[in-house]
């Protein structure tokens, strides 16, 4: 195989490894943990570098983590041999070639890493990029009449989430904010509406939650959790997002 092609390989390759990553952090994302959480469990799974306990915790105390572990440890190992594989080739490559073509392979590679750089930081490509990842994972993890639960900030022992109602729990059904216990029992606030291409930001004690409205919230994620997707948390879990 030419320089070249070798070049172009290595550097699919490489594209395709940061693009795995990215879709199991959003994945990881998806099952209630932190950006900075997703990226550091992916990471760790991708390289099999481990972690501490409290962070395997994490993982086995969920069982949908647990099958999303297993699943980025393949991925990682196949995508790892086959980086490792392509690395050799192109050194090998690169050993029998003139030190022009050296240097020719280091301003292509830089300047494909500084591309890519640019290109993250692009607000509208990386929000496309994230809803493309998003539908993808929402797809696979999630069954259709299934909550959507995505951490967005953490604030002490609280977090604000958004969550996709596809699934609207029955005490919330046909009830006011003010009315349906929302706020009073499970001490959850609603901070913003999207019905469809409608946005509501001055939430009032009036508004009635329906299927498919997107919502922000502010809350204990284990309470926004109980409330949205039926299932207790534990106490690992809840405290995970204070690290």
């Amino acid at each position: 195989m030419s320089l070249n092609n070798m070049i172009l390989l290595g550097l699919v390759t490489m594209l395709i490894y940061f693009f795995f990553i990215e879709i199991f952090t959003v994945l990881f994302r998806l099952t209630g943990l932190t950006k900075s959480k997703s990226r550091f469990q992916v990471i760790s799974l991708f390289t099999n570098s481990g972690y501490t306990t409290q962070e395997a915790e994490l993982v086995m105390s969920n069982h949908v983590r647990r099958r999303l572990a297993n699943t980025t440890m393949l991925f990682g190992y196949i995508l790892n041999v086959t980086v490792i594989s392509v690395l050799i080739n192109i050194i090998m490559t690169l050993s029998s070639s003139a030190s022009q073509d050296v240097w020719i392979f280091v301003l292509i590679l830089g300047g494909f890493f500084i591309a890519l750089f640019i290109i993250s930081r692009i607000k509208f490509v990386d929000q496309f990029f994230q809803m493309i990842i998003k539908g993808i994972a929402i797809f696979f993890v999630y069954s259709k009449d299934m909550n959507v639960i995505e951490i967005l900030d953490n604030y002490e022992q609280k977090s604000i989430a958004e969550v996709s109602i596809r699934n609207l729990p029955d005490i919330l059904t046909n009830t006011p904010l003010r009315e349906n216990g929302m706020k009073a029992n499970f001490g959850i606030q609603v901070l913003a509406i999207k019905r469809g291409k409608m946005m509501i930001t001055d939430v009032s004690g009036d508004e009635i939650l329906k299927p498919n409205d997107l919502i922000v919230v502010f809350g204990k994620i284990r309470k926004i959790k109980e409330l949205f997707l039926k299932e207790p948390q534990t106490d690992m879990e809840e405290n995970e997002k204070a690290g």
